[in-house]
């Protein structure tokens, strides 16, 4: 499967017709600490193009209608809460770019429907800031559709939580320095993860991986890439899940196997077993080890698809990662 929406560089996009725009710029900064509320029925735009203009509020997108959120200023957009949770309509679309840490600790819920019938909702993110554009942020894909992260300046996704959709595939671009390093990927729902780039500085250090289970013997749907920064920071390495172990993951490694090639493979359908990387190849250090020949033909993947309602007020969201029911955070001015 395709990303079937692709990235527009949101400058170039003019709302007039059919359509709600919101220029955080022209309001004095009434968008921080508040919510943004955009028309049900019509694409929505959000402009925060100023230092701190939608700092700590929460924008809810239309039910029917792309969702394009704009954030070009020093923390325009930190702490910002994006609830799509309700489109059934629509794609999702942000850029974080032109300063440093404009989209730092945001927060994505895409939407909840998980039906054939209703045409898929994509989102895409762009964090191409000076510095830690989306640093500590936390992404959950609509749960129908693909879903696109990219992470292309230092620091720009590092310490990130991805929770890729059920219904689609999930592509994780780490381009820039330090630019994943310490995130958790958690794709064991997806059609697909795809996790590429992990070639520039300490990019792709210390991951965690969650796989989906292969279709077939032949076919896995975990793909990774990367070279020397694919690897271990602290010691810890990375940590791949995959409930049918190295059958489910395809690396494609242009490294040295180094003192950086480090890491942890858990499988089996509850993760249960696990073994050490071998030494100069994606695989256990022990040939026999259980990870590597593991196969475990129709069985479901390792949780079951949440069915998820209200993020306000929902138990199927984990606490730490449910939004506020309102954004009177206090000001971050870290």
């Amino acid at each position: 499967m395709m990303l079937s929406a692709v990235f527009v560089n949101l400058s170039f996009l003019v709302y007039f017709t059919l359509s709600y725009s919101h220029d955080c710029s022209d309001t004095n900064s009434l968008c921080k600490n508040s919510k943004i509320e955009c028309l049900s029925n019509q694409d929505c735009f959000v402009s925060c193009s100023g230092d701190k203009l939608c700092q700590n509020s929460i924008i809810e997108c239309p039910i029917n209608g792309n969702c394009n959120i704009e954030c070009r200023g020093y923390k325009s957009c930190q702490n910002l809460i994006i609830n799509a949770t309700l489109s059934i309509t629509g794609n999702i679309n942000i850029l974080c770019q032109d300063a440093s840490q404009e989209c730092e600790s945001l927060s994505i819920y895409g939407s909840i429907y998980d039906d054939t019938n209703t045409q898929q909702t994509d989102l895409s993110l762009k964090c191409n800031g000076d510095l830690r554009s989306c640093h500590k942020s936390n992404i959950h894909c609509p749960v129908s559709g693909d879903c696109l992260i990219q992470c292309q300046s230092d620091e720009s996704c590092k310490n990130n939580s991805i929770s890729g959709p059920i219904n689609g595939d999930l592509m994780v671009q780490c381009t820039g320095e330090s630019s994943c390093i310490q995130s958790t990927i958690k794709a064991e729902n997806a059609d697909e993860l795809d996790l590429s780039g992990c070639s520039r500085s300490d990019s792709c250090l210390d991951l965690t991986i969650h796989c989906p289970p292969m279709t077939n013997i032949t076919n896995p749907n975990c793909f990774i890439q990367g070279n020397d920064n694919l690897g271990s920071y602290s010691g810890q390495g990375i940590n791949i899940y995959a409930m049918n172990g190295w059958q489910d993951v395809e690396v494609s490694y242009s490294g040295s196997y180094g003192l950086r090639h480090q890491g942890t493979m858990h499988c089996g359908s509850g993760y249960n077993s696990q073994c050490s990387f071998a030494s100069s190849e994606w695989s256990c250090i022990d040939e026999d080890a259980f990870c590597n020949t593991v196969w475990t033909p129709d069985t479901p993947s390792p949780t079951d698809a949440p069915i998820i309602r209200d993020i306000y007020n929902n138990d199927n969201y984990d606490n730490n990662d449910a939004p506020p029911a309102d954004a009177d955070a206090n000001d971050d001015d870290q």
